[in-house]
């Protein structure tokens, strides 16, 4: 560990008088010549979205077809971290090739709208779990078919029975439904398999189901019956789920079925060959062939029927797609042994054209003759080897769109032109390299004026787009792209194990606290310390909130008596700082100290030993600690982390509220109750917890509320932090010693109104910082 400090404070401040001016000199010097960034390319996020829009296909998926972007300062924007290799030329040259021949235009037949219903009866996905299975032969059962709230008789007492009466009863058919107690999971998982989307593209879906109530056997309760079906006495969620084989899935949305049959819409996106697969996810996963219900009661269990789903789709505005027509404008289209060819009488002179149209639309900078030149070179090429013109062009397309002019950021040193500052600001608000959007207006030639800059920053943070940038900068500054990297132990925590709803819940809600900050243009205070929060039903219940029905996030008021408010108590952010089994308060005290508060902590000795937590409950980790700092070596560091930590250890493993630890020793009173796998707790409750601590101020706090109040007191270190932190994702270089002055003066501007967030956006656009390389 680092020794004490052996200068006075007086000898500190001489010394740094004497500094300063020196080292401030120098720096400008070097970034006069140099720039403050060297040349960096788009990371995995960017070229999607760049992709995406330029090629007009929001469906495509490509950022995990590239490997892992380098990171500095844990972002993966800094240029010095994100270098280029074979490798990455190789992924991205397959990635475009895909997205290339994703927007190419195919078999017109395979584009025609129509409007299809699968019945839930009618599909393999559903049906196939009614009978033979061991789950369906034992009285766990757990799969109904249904007509209206009425069990169907006739299927459930012959297996040769046919599952639906199909077109044939088309009123009763209308009624015929399939209902769960269940979650999905293995063995039931329920999907309109008979649909495969046939082309990617854009797609509505309509679901209809309703919820019912199944009561429980005569001696077993909890175990439900398929006879003994009335109406539901609430709504239930429902996720929808998009699955390409080998068992991928991707959330399309989620919406609540009610206690009548209704119809729920998605307007969503699909990949050709994707199929839907439904989950109601509030209701239990089993775990055959011994569970017990958790949600069951004396006098039954809710329960969710699916009745179909409704395709509409694919919604195409042009044929060929605009995306075909920036590669080939209006190009005739023959069809050439099963696939769609581009015909082109002059091929080097379509070519040359094509080339320069789409290049004005591709790149943000003018690229060379020579340049141009080369890839002509490689259409040359490509059609002397016999490729016809279609295929030729795709490959000079892919070297156009692996070019430095595409996937790198041509900034001239010193002050940007607007063609550059442009692409910082897209790259910033919207997480892509160049906007179609803004280029009229750097054409202007007024795009670097500061009330411009300031107008352009609003409309991008009030733009859909603009999630990009929330989604993508909360990420990496919290970690949010970890949430589902561990999961809650099966034993310890059977009550969050399998529950994904409720971690899409506490990422969704760290990201709409983000933005409603921005565009309410709230103090960087609320980021410690608020009195709202954006929670649904499951997210509401785990904070203990008054209660209420549905899957959507709301805006709510913290109830007066709850600790929770701001980001340090978000299940999202307990969550990324615990391991699924424990939680640390040397971890969650330099998490926060790091991430929110901007106070760097230094590692700790490779010959020290990572303290292990003691999950049978014999010792607390405050008294494994206080063992830890006994040694002045260790106790230096500690002492600045350690009581943020605990402070939050009221808080578990996903952020759920805690006056004791969670135990699987032998002593401790046993808990009650069965997870959602269906199997019973078996955790005890361990030692209590002790949430208070001193800071290293010296100022005590006795829980997090006290303690988010002492934050708070230092509104400005909180909102440096910030604006550090936004200053490295939109310049993407890190802020240097010479660049003091200018963070400083934003904060001097920012403090009379409290450092609001949106404001501290639109100063960074208009910062020396941001408008030079």
């Amino acid at each position: 560990m680092p020794p004490d400090d052996s200068l006075s404070t007086n000898e500190r401040r001489m010394l740094l008088e004497e500094l300063y001016p020196s080292l401030v000199k120098i720096e400008k010097e070097q970034i006069e010549s140099q720039g403050r960034t060297v040349l960096r390319r788009l990371n995995r996020f960017e070229f999607e979205n760049a992709l995406r829009d330029l090629l007009h296909a929001p469906w495509l998926q490509i950022k995990n077809m590239l490997p892992e972007d380098g990171e500095m300062e844990r972002f993966n924007k800094v240029s010095e971290a994100l270098d280029i290799s074979h490798v990455n030329l190789a992924r991205m040259m397959q990635a475009v090739d895909y997205a290339l021949r994703e927007v190419i235009a195919k078999d017109k037949s395979l584009y025609k709208p129509s409007v299809t219903r699968y019945y839930a009866r009618e599909q393999p996905g559903f049906n196939r779990k009614v009978h033979f299975t061991v789950f369906n032969r034992s009285p766990e059962r757990a799969t109904f078919p249904l007509i209206a709230y009425q069990a169907d008789r006739k299927v459930l007492s012959d297996e040769k029975q046919p599952f639906t009466v199909g077109a044939s009863d088309p009123q009763l058919r209308e009624q015929e439904s399939f209902g769960v107690v269940a979650s999905s999971y293995e063995p039931i998982e329920p999907k309109f398999n008979n649909f495969r989307a046939p082309v990617s593209g854009r797609f509505k879906l309509r679901f209809k189901g309703y919820t019912f109530w199944a009561e429980g056997e005569e001696k077993r309760w909890w175990r439900p019956s398929r006879e003994k079906i009335s109406i539901g006495r609430r709504s239930e969620p429902i996720a929808i789920y998009a699955e390409i084989p080998p068992r991928q899935l991707r959330k399309l949305g989620e919406f609540d079925f009610q206690i009548e049959p209704t119809v729920q819409e998605l307007d969503i996106y699909l990949l050709q060959g994707e199929t839907i697969q439904p989950d109601a996810v509030r209701l239990f996963r089993s775990r055959p062939p011994n569970f017990h219900n958790p949600l069951a009661q004396k006098e039954g269990m809710p329960g969710v029927a699916f009745s179909y789903l409704e395709v509409e789709g694919p919604i195409i505005d042009d044929w060929p797609s605009v995306g075909h027509q920036i590669l080939f404008d209006n190009l005739p289209l023959r069809e050439r042994e099963g696939q769609l060819e581009v015909i082109s009488e002059q091929p080097q002179e379509d070519a040359e054209r094509l080339l320069r149209r789409f290049l004005n639309k591709a790149y943000s900078t003018h690229p060379s003759q020579e340049h141009i030149d080369s890839l002509i070179r490689i259409f040359r090429s490509a059609s002397e080897a016999g490729h016809s013109f279609r295929e030729s062009m795709i490959a000079m397309y892919t070297g156009a769109l692996c070019s430095p002019y595409y996937i790198g950021f041509l900034e001239p040193n010193g002050p940007l032109d607007s063609k550059s500052v442009n692409s910082r600001l897209s790259s910033f608000l919207w997480n892509t390299p160049s906007a179609e959007e803004l280029r009229e207006l750097t054409e202007s030639g007024q795009r670097t004026k500061p009330d411009k800059l300031r107008e352009a920053a609003r409309r991008m943070l009030e733009d859909k787009r603009a999630e990009r940038f929330i989604e993508s900068f909360l990420a990496y500054w919290l970690d949010l792209r970890k949430i589902y990297d561990t999961s809650p132990d099966e034993f310890l925590y059977p009550d969050y194990y399998l529950d994904d709803s409720l971690l899409d819940a506490a990422l969704l809600e760290t990201q709409l606290f983000f933005r409603e900050i921005i565009l309410k243009n709230l103090p960087a205070r609320t980021l410690v310390d608020a009195d709202f929060a954006f929670v649904n039903e499951r997210l509401a219940q785990h904070y203990g909130f008054p209660h209420f029905e549905g899957v959507a996030l709301r805006r709510v008021p913290i109830p007066k008596e709850s600790p929770r408010g701001g980001l340090l108590t978000q299940a999202s952010l307990l969550k990324v700082t615990a391991n699924g089994t424990t939680t640390s308060p040397v971890v969650r005290g330099a998490w926060i100290s790091e991430r929110i508060l901007g106070k760097r902590v230094p590692l700790p000795p490779k010959s020290v030993p990572a303290i292990e937590p003691d999950t049978r409950g014999a010792t607390t980790i405050r008294q494994q600690l206080e063992l830890h700092r006994s040694d002045p070596s260790c106790a230096g560091c500690h002492s600045k982390m350690d009581p943020i930590g605990f402070a939050l250890e009221n808080f578990d493993v996903v952020g759920g509220w805690r006056d004791r630890y969670r135990s699987l020793g032998e002593n401790g009173e046993q808990v009650e109750g069965f997870g959602k796998n269906g199997q019973p707790f078996t955790f005890r409750r361990g030692p209590a917890v002790d949430s208070a601590g001193v800071l290293e101020s010296g100022e005590s706090f006795t829980d997090i509320t006290s303690l988010k109040k002492l934050l708070v007191a230092d509104e400005r270190q909180i909102a440096r932090n910030l604006l550090k932190q936004l200053m490295i994702y939109a310049t993407g270089s890190v802020p240097r010693f010479s660049d003091r002055d200018e963070m400083e003066r934003i904060l001097d501007l920012l403090e009379p109104s409290g450092y609001p967030v949106g404001t501290m956006i639109e100063e960074i656009v208009c910062s020396p910082l941001f408008l030079n390389k």
